[in-house]
């Protein structure tokens, strides 16, 4: 590469690479492999033409830099492999300075909207605000798009420690919002590291979009290092799942990924070989829920409701039972409930959606529950609990102490 028109970036303190070794370097969004060899430094293009593996995290053996995956072997200094058969890897201007190394980086072309650009956008304009994930070799074209969609203010990203947790993090958010979160990973056992969690939202119907790497297209099939058929390992959790192709509309794709998570309330997921990621689409628009979607609120029958008041109005010892399903309208329930008197209690699920401190919050009803949850159910069936225990939990009647002495009127 020339120096020309480029830019000079400190890259090592002196002293800091020491002979006959190597190391990642990322500067500008590129990650090269700086060498010392011989007493010369040099500085080498990352990826391994061969599969894309880390040669920064390499060693050098024999008078060769080998990657650590597959054994393949270049020169330190020029990035020519043994007997010169094809280009080897891409090196870049090294000047060593009182101060330190520094590498000349070219100016950075203007970006071409991508495929990657295409997804984010369209993800984004369907409500998705947050992703949590990791980055590495085989989603890095999406994940750049994630950087560029971050850096114009429209997603937020997290990075973790394990693919894990982020996709409990993303099933928490669904669960709580009601609207989609993401989860992002690698190929392989980044992929599936997600599992669980995605389990977790497939059980409690949270809205997820799991987005993953995969190998590139030419490799699927081969055994490739870290491939795995990543649609049949979701199948038991994903209520859709697309693969995208180089000729794939990656706007409707990624519109339908979100409409099934959202509508259906669960886990979409979405498969991203290595070389789609960046396949140039600059005219493409990105999709939205305009037209795709309609409101999600409903009321019940006019019929339904009169019962259920006249219900409510003869009651002589009403209470109320919330779900998870009640957790954006509690302040109106929790209104009715002080203009009953009634006591509230909740399934395991929607523990917490009356303060434990509220004059009629009761906690959680059922296995795992409060005694005085207990205490109300038995007394709401009748007086059957002193002469069949079986109908109460807690084995106690109806003088359980356990009932508090507000309640004692009800």
């Amino acid at each position: 590469m020339s120096s020309e028109r480029a830019s000079w970036l400190k890259v090592l303190e002196p002293g800091e690479l020491p002979e006959g070794c190597v190391k990642p370097v990322t500067c500008q969004h590129r990650t090269l492999c700086m060498a010392h060899f011989e007493g010369e430094f040099a500085a080498l293009d990352n990826r391994c033409p061969h599969q894309g593996g880390p040669l920064g995290e390499g060693s050098i053996e024999n008078g060769w830099l080998r990657c650590p995956w597959h054994g393949w072997d270049f020169h330190p200094l020029t990035g020519k492999p043994p007997g010169g058969f094809d280009d080897g890897v891409e090196s870049f201007p090294v000047e060593v300075r009182e101060d330190g190394v520094y590498v000349a980086f070219p100016e950075e072309e203007l970006h071409v909207r991508t495929s990657s650009d295409v997804m984010v956008e369209t993800l984004v304009n369907w409500g998705v605000r947050w992703v949590w994930g990791m980055v590495g070799h085989s989603n890095l074209g999406f994940a750049d798009a994630m950087r560029r969609a971050e850096a114009a203010g429209r997603l937020g990203y997290f990075g973790i420690r394990h693919e894990g947790a982020a996709a409990f993090a993303a099933s928490a958010y669904g669960k709580l919002t009601g609207r989609p979160a993401a989860c992002f990973a690698i190929a392989g056992p980044g992929a599936t590291n997600l599992l669980t969690g995605l389990w977790d939202a497939h059980v409690d119907r949270a809205p997820v979009l799991a987005l993953t790497g995969q190998v590139p297209t030419d490799l699927i099939g081969r055994g490739a290092f870290q491939e795995v058929d990543l649609a049949a390992a979701f199948g038991g959790v994903a209520k859709y799942t697309a693969v995208a192709a180089k000729d794939t509309s990656f706007a409707e794709i990624t519109s339908l990924a979100c409409k099934h998570a959202i509508v259906e309330q669960g886990v979409s997921h979405m498969v991203f070989p290595d070389d789609v990621q960046v396949v140039e689409a600059p005219d493409t628009e990105a999709g939205s829920p305009e037209g795709r979607i309609t409101t999600r609120e409903i009321s019940p029958p006019r019929e339904s409701l009169d019962r259920a008041v006249a219900q409510m109005t003869q009651a002589k010892r009403p209470v109320i039972i919330v779900g998870h399903g009640a957790r954006f309208v509690m302040e109106p329930i929790i209104a009715l409930a002080e203009r009953l008197g009634a006591p509230v209690m909740t399934t395991f699920k929607g523990k917490g959606l009356i303060p434990d401190d509220h004059p009629l919050g009761c906690g959680v009803l059922g296995r795992s529950g409060t005694p005085v949850a207990s205490w109300f159910m038995v007394r709401v069936h009748g007086c059957e609990a002193s002469t069949n225990p079986a109908r109460n939990r807690i084995g106690c009647g109806c003088s359980c102490a356990a009932a508090p002495d507000r309640f004692e009127a009800w």
